[in-house]
């Protein structure tokens, strides 16, 4: 990654302002915190921060001329760190830690990964830590496999165990996904497990020990189940079916009252972008707060009663989506969480208490969002976030006992938010009026006037969005003189299905053409320097840049391709990954290679004509 963004920056000319350049490192290297989560009593705290894996042999590698060579290719871990778990004792006797200073209380680092990151973790009970892992090499693997890892560790570091091995989640090239679904609340040893080992699309409940990882299951389906839902009790009360063969993606949900009750269907509705899903139960578990689309256009948070079928209106955003709820975890339903149509953080409050608590936190901070990124079981304690298109994270300690806020710590410490540079919603309208929205991004000291531009249309792409916030990549580029526009063109998620829709099938047409139109826009608004544009993506980002360097050469001076897709017929073909199930939803949404050959031809989905392209080009694959 960093030198792809290195050598992008390098092959378009930038505009030199008077604002300090800083190096890639300044905005890539790992976060000096991360994830801060409270134990459920309150009294512990376990975060992810950076380990140097080559600590004790900083001098061999400051002597190392050449890299190591492992089966999978060139790999230099010199001066490399990963992301491991540091518990803190919050009711450490020591004076400084009795103040609030966090960096003075007993810590314990209970992990020492060398080979990977810790990608999350969960408080399972006051005492036992899960975690998930992935990064460079595990077993000879890399890659997704590497975050089929399930482990556990207690917080003083003790019986660490790994539940679930990566090994074991292979069979017959299936791939066993272990998702948890609930704590149990009367069950501290155990934790509620989702497991598809069984058919591949469909998902069993078991019991698994947070200490052994034995897994019991817990109850025959009602039928081909591809989603459950669990009380706050942990009772497993709902369940949503899917036939892997009906063609047209039937959900049939069904309920139960209670462990001993029969099921019962409650609702039936058609379509993948069409329905709703569960967010959780009430807190006496007589409801269900559910976020759905039905009879319209976006998602929006009902209630809904299972003994009479009947929904309650809560909230809907106009023109977007929304779909999370801020619960507290003995199930209390505090805050709608959504994003407005220019995607800044919003909230709506469901509890007047709450509601005074968090607008006092945000007026103490002066800012527009506080983030709530844990709490303890009663909410005595919680850690607050504080962040922008500018500050990267700030985590700080409320109790809400003594009214008080301690400074935990930064995700970036060394960056100045009076450095980066804002991100600026837009939005224009494409060539056959259809209102498209992104973001400008423009060197903090310029004028935003005739500057080189990067576009960097992100992957997916469907249901997918570039939201404002900070953004490393961006910044960096800003910071080297470089405006970046940030595209959310049809087929993007988060502003309904009808915009969702609009971009199916239509790869290297609308969906490319709203691309152009947004550079078109920036070159006729004076922003970007027409003879200086580039283009940069990943995944579909990828197809983008190279549909944009081969259908419309004229408008880039440049383009990287970042594990970008290059030809769908390639795409469909490799693997027999679109098989059945992925085969039908690629047909329906991508294209159909049997049914679609006319459009093949005619229509510029294949992206193969290296000779139409002109501009200097960058390629970036896995090995």
């Amino acid at each position: 990654m960093k030198k792809t963004i290195a050598i992008l920056a390098l092959i378009i000319t930038s505009t030199s302002f008077g604002v300090e350049k800083y190096p890639v490192e300044h905005f890539f290297k790992d976060s000096a915190m991360l994830s801060p989560a409270l134990s459920p009593d309150g009294q512990y705290l376990a975060a992810l921060t950076p380990l140097n894996i080559n600590k004790e042999t900083v001098s061999r590698c400051k002597k190392k001329t050449t890299k190591n060579k492992s089966r999978s290719g060139v790999v230099d871990f010199c001066d490399v760190s990963r992301r491991n778990i540091v518990v803190f004792n919050l009711g450490d006797p020591n004076p400084n830690c009795k103040k609030g200073i966090i960096s003075e209380c007993e810590r314990i680092r209970v992990t020492q990964l060398r080979s990977q990151n810790v990608t999350g973790f969960v408080w399972v009970n006051n005492s036992r830590i899960m975690f998930q892992t992935g990064g460079d090499q595990l077993n000879d693997m890399t890659g997704a496999i590497d975050s089929i890892g399930i482990y556990a560790v207690n917080k003083d570091g003790t019986e660490p165990k790994q539940l679930v091995k990566p090994s074991d989640a292979i069979t017959n090239s299936k791939i066993i996904s272990t998702i948890p679904l609930s704590l149990l609340p009367f069950d501290p040893e155990h934790i509620l497990v989702m497991r598809n080992d069984r058919k591949r699309y469909q998902l069993d409940i078991y019991k698994m020990n947070v200490y052994t990882g034995k897994f019991n299951r817990q109850l025959l389906p009602p039928g081909p189940v591809v989603a459950w839902g669990a009380d706050n009790d942990g009772a497993v009360r709902l369940a949503a079916m899917q036939d892997e063969n009906s063609l047209n993606y039937e959900t049939q949900i069904m309920y139960r009252d209670d462990e001993d009750s029969e099921w019962r269907e409650i609702d039936r509705f058609e379509g993948l972008q069409n329905g709703w899903s569960d967010i959780g139960f009430t807190e006496d578990n007589s409801k269900i707060y559910v976020t759905s689309n039905l009879g319209q256009d976006t998602y929006s948070i009902s209630l809904f009663d299972p003994e009479t079928g009947m929904m309650e209106d809560l909230f809907a955003s106009e023109g977007t989506d929304v779909t999370s709820i801020g619960f507290t975890p003995t199930g209390e339903a505090i805050t709608v969480l959504y994003n407005d149509i220019d995607t800044k953080p919003k909230r709506h409050y469901l509890n007047k208490e709450w509601e005074q608590t968090i607008e006092g936190l945000k007026a103490a901070f002066d800012v527009d969002y506080v983030g709530i990124a844990s709490m303890s079981e009663y909410a005595e304690k919680m850690i607050i976030t504080i962040a922008s298109d500018t500050i990267p994270g700030e985590y700080y300690l409320y109790d809400t006992i003594k009214n008080t806020v301690t400074f935990l710590g930064s995700t970036k410490p060394w960056i100045d938010p009076k450095t980066m540079s804002p991100m600026q919603p837009v939005n224009f309208e494409a060539r056959d009026g259809e209102t498209i929205y992104g973001f400008l991004t423009v060197p903090l000291d310029s004028d935003g006037k005739n500057l080189p531009l990067i576009v960097n249309p992100h992957g997916g792409p469907f249901g997918i969005q570039d939201r404002w916030g900070f953004n490393p990549e961006t910044q960096y580029f800003a910071n080297q003189g470089y405006a970046v526009m940030q595209i959310n063109f049809r087929g993007s998620g988060g502003y309904g299905k009808r915009y969702e829709k609009i971009g199916y099938k239509r790869w290297g047409l609308e969906m490319q053409d709203d691309i152009s139109d947004g550079v078109q826009w920036a070159i006729n608004q004076g922003i970007a320097d027409k003879d200086h544009v580039c283009i940069y993506g990943a995944s579909y980002g990828g197809y983008a840049t190279m549909a944009g360097i081969t259908l419309t050469p004229e408008l880039y001076s440049c383009a990287v391709n970042y594990v970008g897709i290059w030809d769908l017929e390639m795409l469909y073909k490799q693997d027999g990954r679109w098989d059945d199930r992925l085969g039908r939803w690629f047909r329906n949404h991508v294209i159909d290679i049997k049914e679609d050959k006319e459009q093949l031809k005619k229509k510029p989905l294949r992206v193969t004509i290296l000779k139409k392209i002109k501009a200097p080009f960058f390629y970036c694959s896995w090995p």
